[in-house]
């Protein structure tokens, strides 16, 4: 009996070690309960919480959870929305586009605005701006035909679930450096239009990382009325390279959401004035500003041989006249600076 035990227990070890059989894996005792226990745990002893409440609770904590992958769609026709939400020109050079929504009319309305400026500055404008934070959009067309203005040669664009969209050779593409602005709220196309302008060298992405949310999405209408936004496919850039991941800045800007919006609003903005300054200029108030004497008291005091300094009292240091408005947007800022250092370094480049 002891030779029978022997040769089994040798038996066992030798089948474990080369794989005929295997031990039972050990559960971590530190795995988490399923979502349905403590649902059902938490609703029939949490008295306090009303039963809607603790629906709406577990519903927005599992959009959390699996954001973006999965999100209620938003409400209303983004498709009709304005793509552009403001044009403008900085230091009378740089034309500047915040956009709002990638969708089906980005292209033409942005080749519009772009005439528009530059038939206003005729000559003048050096450099562009696309401001891509807080954008969204599920529109890769409308992307790859907006990143398509900017490109004159043949080359493969956008690649989502069973779409792709290349680059058509043209003689009036947009030829100006362009800078891009990003941040953690651009999303879906907005992220596939940043990465196509700078993966085929159209410009730099300046900001933060993007959402992640560059996917292809089924909707799933719901029972109140609302659609959930489902990811079934993926978005490629170019040769196939995936967007899942998000687009990473070439140049990296730290910057506040909640600033940020705000200087959406007005980029020249002081968020944040100096208390220095405000102590120094309660201190020392402005000066009064300088007298201008009249022809009889210049002749009096010409006559008793007083120095009338060119007939003006001194009453203080005289102030400067105030400079140009300064924008405080920190990534703007720094992408208006690497504009005018390409507008600089670029026409002086040979070939």
């Amino acid at each position: 009996m002891k030779t029978r035990t022997l040769i089994f227990g040798i038996f066992l070890l030798w089948s474990v070690h080369f794989g005929i059989l295997t031990a039972s894996p050990v559960q971590p005792t530190n795995a988490l309960p399923t979502f349905q226990e403590i649902f059902r745990v938490v609703s029939t002893n949490l008295g306090v919480i009303k039963s809607d409440e603790l629906d709406r609770a577990a519903a927005q904590g599992l959009l959390d959870q699996l954001a973006p992958q999965v999100s209620l769609a938003s409400q209303g026709n983004a498709s009709a929305s304005a793509p552009i939400a403001q044009t403008r020109v900085f230091d009378q050079a740089d034309a500047y586009f915040r956009i709002a929504s990638v969708n089906s009319r980005l292209p033409e309305d942005f080749r519009s605005a772009y005439r528009t400026i530059t038939d206003t500055n005729r000559g003048k404008i050096k450099g562009i701006v696309i401001d891509l934070r807080f954008a969204g959009g599920m529109d890769y067309e409308a992307a790859a035909k907006t990143a398509d203005c900017f490109l004159d040669s043949d080359q493969p664009l956008l690649d989502w679930q069973h779409s792709s969209a290349k680059a058509t050779k043209k003689t009036d593409a947009i030829l100006v450096p362009v800078a891009i602005l990003i941040n953690s709220r651009t999303t879906g196309a907005a992220e596939a239009l940043a990465a196509v302008l700078r993966d085929t060298g159209v410009g730099l992405a300046l900001g933060g990382t993007t959402a992640g949310g560059a996917r292809v999405f089924k909707e799933f209408p719901l029972s109140n009325g609302d659609k959930l936004r489902v990811a079934v496919g993926n978005v490629s850039v170019g040769e196939g390279k995936p967007l899942a991941g998000g687009v990473t800045p070439d140049i990296a800007v730290d910057s506040d959401l909640q600033n940020e919006r705000a200087y959406l609003q007005d980029p020249y903005k002081d968020l944040h004035p100096s208390q220095l300054t405000q102590a120094d200029t309660a201190t020392n108030p402005p000066a009064a500003p300088r007298v201008r004497f009249n022809e009889k008291e210049l002749v009096r005091e010409h006559s008793a041989g007083e120095d009338t300094d060119d007939g003006f009292e001194d009453a203080g240091p005289v102030l400067a006249e105030p400079g140009p408005p300064v924008v405080t947007d920190p990534v703007l800022a720094r992408a208006l600076d690497l504009l005018k250092g390409l507008a600089v370094v670029q026409p002086n480049r040979p070939g």
